[in-house]
């Protein structure tokens, strides 16, 4: 199982209808700095120091791991539209987050780049469960995970605890791609 979980240096771009996911370059520092320091945006998510460099540092980081994905979702014109991460990736299973949208994403943009994701986590890379943290009080993001079929397993003070397993994504993937 070591090698499925490898990471490939490279991951082809993953293309959607309304977006895509490429995985992140050093030059997407200063958006992805701009979404997380944005204090409307980053309301439900782990603070981040408003430091350019440290940005640029953590990515050339993570460019030297072999369990983390980091995504940005684009437009199909090429503009970046937000964020989505995979870490912990170990077994059959990996832990999802940074899932972080610009203000003006379309609903289409929005789920479809959560879509694209589930299919990397299921399809390409073949695991069985994506676990996953929200912020208590982002109740939309909770709506949606619980209609894709995430089940919530634990929760604390701050956060309810998800996994959404392949099986039932799968009932739910259908639904979904109807709306794009």
């Amino acid at each position: 199982m070591g090698d499925v979980l490898a990471k490939h240096k490279k991951v082809e771009l993953i293309i959607g209808k309304h977006v895509d996911l490429r995985e992140v370059e050093l030059s997407d520092a200063e958006f992805i700095l701009s979404l997380r320091t944005d204090e409307l945006k980053s309301k439900f998510l782990h603070k981040t120091e408003n430091d350019l460099q440290k940005q640029i540092e953590y990515l050339k980081n993570y460019k030297t791991l072999d369990n983390e994905y980091y995504f940005i979702i684009e437009n199909k014109k090429g503009n970046p539209l937000g964020t989505v991460r995979l870490y912990n990736l170990k077994e059959n299973q990996c832990t999802g987050g940074s899932w972080i949208m610009k203000s003006g994403s379309t609903v289409q943009e929005v789920i479809e780049g959560d879509l694209l994701l589930q299919h990397f986590v299921f399809n390409i890379l073949n695991l069985e469960n994506n676990y996953f943290d929200v912020r208590k009080g982002n109740n939309k993001v909770i709506k949606f995970h619980k209609m894709k079929g995430a089940k919530e397993i634990n929760q604390d003070e701050k956060n309810f605890y998800f996994v959404l397993n392949k099986r039932d994504f799968e009932k739910s993937k259908d639904f979904f791609s109807n709306l794009l």
